[in-house]
């Protein structure tokens, strides 16, 4: 995993170093643009925890928003080292101490997870509209990683219905709930979709505004916030530490498929997590600030 990092980071720093003429986009992202993208951030990471939280209290109610922010931003810093499931792991072992069980757990994360991938394609989709509004036909290429999106959208959707019946597989028991153990009332789900869609919108404005501000093409809001939308299935599954170097090379890609240069998409990838980093240690500070929390000891047997 590890190694893989350093070489697609390796494989950004040679694309930028036969590309210095092009760094001076930079330049063009004001004070103004920055903070405005932490502050977006801010409030797609609040949307983030409470999409997550949500299915969680139907199970474990006295689980506190700022309790769970603490918990999962060290899952992220724990996760860097454990790419592919390190967060899942601290944020499990944290709950279960709080008495969730590994089902319930199981369901919960499925259930925000893929209602994310859903919000994703119903962020997509009007986008895609309005761009070909406002520009004409995007390329058949973008076209069809909005195809994807919308299959792993419905896909996933798919995949949720089908959860309790595999609940009943002897070696998935312990991880899916089944029949009313899998219950998570309609109006939970409802919210839990909304506040994944304002989640993705406030990501799918930050992004517009940094690709705006750096290639000051015609559409490039739209289309900037589209590559945001096309690329959230990738930074669902953490390849490498912290999903360094995929997050940047997915930005880039997809948004050579909507016309902008690969310089372009890794400049704006690479703000984008910085402004995030910032976003994720802002709230840290708040929730230590606002919830005085403390790990739980272990419960009495």
């Amino acid at each position: 995993m590890i190694a893989a990092a350093v070489v697609l980071l390796s494989a950004i720093a040679v694309h930028l170093a036969m590309q210095t003429e092009d760094l001076h986009q930079l330049g063009r992202l004001s004070a103004i643009v920055l903070a405005g993208t932490v502050a977006l951030l801010f409030g797609s990471h609040l949307a983030q925890n409470e999409s997550i939280l949500l299915p969680l209290r139907s199970h474990l109610p006295q689980l506190g928003f700022w309790e769970l922010f603490l918990v999962r931003t060290g899952g992220l810093v724990f996760g860097s080292a454990l790419p592919v499931a390190g967060g899942v792991a601290v944020r499990l072992a944290y709950l279960r101490r709080r008495g969730l069980t590994y089902a319930d757990f199981g369901h919960a994360t499925v259930l925000s997870n893929v209602l994310a991938l859903v919000a994703a394609a119903c962020v997509a989709l009007p986008a895609t509209a309005a761009l070909w509004t406002v520009t004409g036909a995007p390329p058949g290429t973008a076209l069809g990683l909005v195809a994807a999106v919308l299959a792993c959208g419905a896909g996933a959707l798919a995949a949720l219905r089908v959860l309790p019946r595999l609940a009943h597989h002897p070696r998935l028991a312990r991880w899916l709930p089944s029949g009313g153990d899998a219950a998570v009332s309609r109006p939970v789900i409802h919210r839990v979709f909304w506040v994944c869609v304002l989640r993705h919108v406030t990501s799918f404005l930050a992004f517009g505004w940094l690709y705006a501000a750096l290639s000051e093409s015609p559409g490039g809001f739209l289309a900037g916030g589209l590559v945001y939308a096309l690329t959230t299935p990738v930074r669902m599954i953490h390849l490498t530490p912290g999903n360094v170097g995929v997050n940047e090379w997915a930005v880039a890609v997809a948004g050579r498929a909507l016309a902008f240069d690969l310089t372009t998409g890794l400049l704006v990838g690479g703000v984008f997590r910085m402004a995030s980093l910032v976003a994720q240690g802002l709230g840290v500070l708040v929730g230590w600030a606002l919830s005085g929390f403390r790990p739980p000891s272990a419960p009495s047997a």
